[in-house]
């Protein structure tokens, strides 16, 4: 694979070195040492996909195919992007006689890893079984064809690897072993980094900074690595080591910043990056990165300025004009942000995120002369895993333009296939009983004089894509209301909170250890940042959708603030959402069953916050918004204690930077073209339907 698997959270050393044990008692045949010890780490770590999947292989070497199912299927479920986990479980149902189940495995295998002849070979098998001739020999010409062109590249990259480790031993100082790896290792990894394999260059990467921990390119490396992998919490991790290791050097530093900006944290991204220009004002990498810093920050109109200082030194720089074209659309200049993206095409026409946006703007289908390049990179079998997702959610948008439903949706699901990411939905769902559990009548009894009583925060929450923009922007026309986004700042508390507390357990259970004076303390200083965007206005809203996890720490933080909850057809959001190529914190996404379950533990804990906080909490039905517009906004407007202004029926009018996925849909009247979306792929939508009642797919 050419991905690196975000998984949110590193394993501590202890599970670490039992995965290792587990993989070496594997590799020399301890099935039961593999299964004890997988064992043990499912106890503690259920949310752990690699030791699922080891008790699985194993079960399946001592011919226990009925647990192997099972324990694959885990694993497949917590990590679909990842084609051997499908493999393994494709081979078990073979064995178990399913071969159109472990078709459709070994099918999505090959979209994985194109050039697999493992997954070729699995097909041809599961066609034999299933008696279908022509397409069995079909697959199996495919398979040595692929076989045969693998054996070639192995042979071709090992005679490779052989000349790199000689040379280098060549020219290294006799004895120093370590100088050697590390430089062996090291152009291995640029090596397969220039070719794409991503994966790889990132475990010659590891191996070169295990041989010489205290060196900072290799991590610098692993940082770049992750980053491209859009794993962000990985790369800061790196990027931080790096740092620490080379703080004069503006290079990590300006990928350091880049990463915080894509964290979120703006501040010290704006700050870490304005040095680094500053330090070395004539170079464009820094300015570059600024410019997409302050793009992220909300702040298009200066990012447009550094992008154009940018163009004025490099016309044809393919990042500022897509950077620019950008900024344009969240600053409302959809038809000149349009223009630009068909001019990044023109320098590069295989732009993934240029075709993306202009197909999410309506302005790009099959009939288009740029879908063409789109179409021949997609047929590239060497185009990384993370671009070859850009792409396919860029023409499942062209298809679906054209009402070409069928096409676009596959493209969409293998788009969301392709995302490499680990999310466990009853992990998940054991976060939400802990929010429960916590967050209970008692809690609110106890703090109910806590916090500030401001009442400056206006929450407005809920699923992503459920009209969380469009009851902002509406709040936002008002005189008296800022609209801030989607900030960060609660998620973040949340993360936080351990160490704010002084309090070793994690977020919620932390909760246990929140005074008076210290709910107060946090709430001053949470009101200040918020206070910021905006000292002029009255009302700040926050509209991180994802904050309706948090609702009961921001009833405990601010007593009297306004939170709104925005609601939507769950079919329509979901089908949204998976269509929305969404990044970073939404792993649940990417698949039609795990982003159903979410939305069904979603609607349990919307239901227990009601419960314990009755009349706090004003819900909003984006099918309501579109049939009586005005009666829903005065009804917003009233609870958030505001009087009535005309402007905010107008609010399609109201000029201000949006920085979200419905940005263009917000600065045009309410349309009812929404509603009821998902029936046009109601015959794909089963895994979705069976999710948002609370069950697996069949």
């Amino acid at each position: 694979m050419d991905t690196i698997a975000v998984d949110g959270v590193h394993d501590h050393q202890a599970l670490s070195d039992l995965l290792t044990h587990a993989r070496e008692a594997m590799r020399v045949g301890q099935y039961g040492e593999v299964e004890q010890t997988c064992k043990t780490i499912v106890e503690d770590h259920p949310e752990q996909p690699d030791a699922w999947f080891l008790l699985g292989v194993a079960a399946l070497r001592n011919g226990k195919t009925d647990v192997a199912v099972p324990h694959l299927q885990r694993a497949v479920d917590m990590r679909r992007g990842y084609a051997p986990y499908r493999l393994a479980l494709g081979q078990t149902l073979l064995r178990t006689g399913e071969p159109a189940a472990a078709l459709h495995h070994f099918h999505d295998a090959q979209i994985l890893s194109p050039l697999s002849h493992e997954a070729a070979f699995g097909q041809a098998s599961a066609f034999q079984q299933l008696e279908q001739g022509n397409e069995a020999v079909a697959a199996q010409k495919h398979a040595l064809t692929l076989l045969r062109r693998n054996l070639a590249d192995r042979a071709r990259k090992w005679t490779i690897e052989q000349f790199i480790r000689f040379s280098t031993l060549m020219k290294t100082v006799p004895g120093n072993r370590k100088r050697r790896e590390l430089k062996i290792a090291m152009q291995l990894a640029r090596r397969y980094e220039l070719r794409g394999e991503l994966s790889q260059a990132y475990q010659s990467y590891m191996r070169a900074h295990k041989c010489q921990p205290n060196a900072q390119s290799p991590l610098h490396a692993l940082g770049r690595i992750a980053f491209e992998s859009e794993n962000y919490m990985l790369s800061f991790e790196h990027l931080e080591a790096a740092c620490l290791l080379a703080p004069e050097n503006n290079d990590v530093r300006r990928d350091l910043g880049r990463t915080l900006s894509r964290m979120a944290r703006h501040d010290e991204a704006l700050d870490l990056l304005e040095d680094c220009h500053n330090q070395m004002p004539d170079a464009v990498a820094p300015l570059l990165a600024l410019g997409w810093a302050r793009y992220r920050a909300g702040q298009s109109q200066r990012a447009i300025s550094i992008f154009d200082t940018v163009l004025e030194q490099i016309p044809e720089s393919v990042e500022a004009h897509y950077g620019r074209a950008r900024a344009l659309v969240d600053a409302g200049q959809s038809g000149e942000g349009k223009l630009w993206f068909r001019r990044t095409i023109m320098l590069d026409p295989e732009h993934a995120g240029a075709l993306r946006e202009l197909a999410n703007l309506k302005d790009l289908t099959p009939a288009d002369p740029a879908y063409v390049p789109l179409q021949k990179a997609l047929k590239d079998e060497k185009v990384p895993a993370v671009r070859r997702s850009v792409l396919h959610m860029s023409a499942g948008a062209a298809n679906n333009n054209c009402k070409s439903h069928i096409d676009g949706f596959e493209h969409y699901r293998r788009g969301n296939l392709l995302k490499d990411v680990v999310f466990d939905i009853q992990d998940y769902s054991t976060f939400v009983d802990s929010l429960t559990e916590t967050f209970d009548t008692d809690h609110f009894v106890k703090t109910r004089s806590w916090g500030v009583s401001s009442d400056t925060p206006i929450f407005v929450l809920g699923m992503p894509r459920s009209g969380t923009s469009l009851v902002e922007q509406i709040l936002a026309s008002h005189s008296q209301v800022h609209g801030s986004g989607e900030r960060e700042d609660m998620l973040q508390l949340a993360d936080q909170l351990p160490e704010e507390l002084n309090d070793a357990r994690s977020y919620p259970f932390c909760m246990d250890s929140m005074t008076a004076d210290a709910a107060a303390q946090i709430a001053t200083v949470y009101l200040q940042k918020l206070s910021w965007a905006n000292p002029k206005k009255s009302h700040i809203v926050d509209k991180m959708p994802g904050n309706f996890h948090h609702v009961g720490l921001i009833a405990t933080l601010f007593p009297n603030a306004r939170i709104i909850h925005c609601i939507r057809d769950p079919r329509d959001t979901c089908l949204s959402i998976y269509f929305g190529d969404f990044a970073g914190s939404h792993p649940y996404s990417y698949d039609l069953n795990n982003l159903g379950r979410y939305h069904h533990e979603y609607q349990r804990l919307m239901a227990h916050w009601h419960n314990v906080l009755p009349g706090r909490i004003l819900d909003i039905r984006y099918e309501d918004m579109v049939e009586d517009h005005e009666t829903l906004s005065r009804k917003m407007v009233d609870f958030s204690g505001l009087n009535w202004e005309p402007a905010c029926l107008e609010f399609h009018k109201t000029q201000r930077n949006v920085r979200t996925r419905s940005n263009a849909q917000v600065r045009q009247p309410i349309y009812r073209s929404s509603l009821a979306r998902w029936k046009s792929y109601e015959e794909q939508l089963q895994p979705l339907f069976d999710g948002l009642e609370g069950r697996p797919s069949a």
